[in-house]
């Protein structure tokens, strides 16, 4: 499992970060770069925004998988179908 201290973030029992608050980040604004999905779209300029969202929302699902977390931290892929392909 990951070492979330690592990266500057404490984490619960259940792998989760300790910021999150009913699934929803208690830091938001002051949270730490590893955080900020914004700041690592830039990787593949032809990439659309909504296209690096799904494609960062799949990693995490990994990730939530391979950490054993509950599905409940999972976001669903099809909030994305109303965002525009920019």
């Amino acid at each position: 499992m990951m070492d979330p201290e690592v990266h500057g973030l404490p984490s619960k029992a259940d792998g989760s970060c300790a910021h999150l608050v009913g699934n929803l980040c208690s830091i938001h604004e002051d949270r730490p770069d590893i955080c900020r999905i914004e700041k690592l779209r830039n990787k593949k300029p032809d990439q659309t925004v909504k296209e690096y969202y799904i494609e960062a929302t799949k990693a995490c699902h990994t990730l939530i998988d391979l950490h054993g977390m509950d599905e409940a931290y999972k976001v669903d892929i099809s909030e994305y179908d109303s965002m525009d392909d920019e």
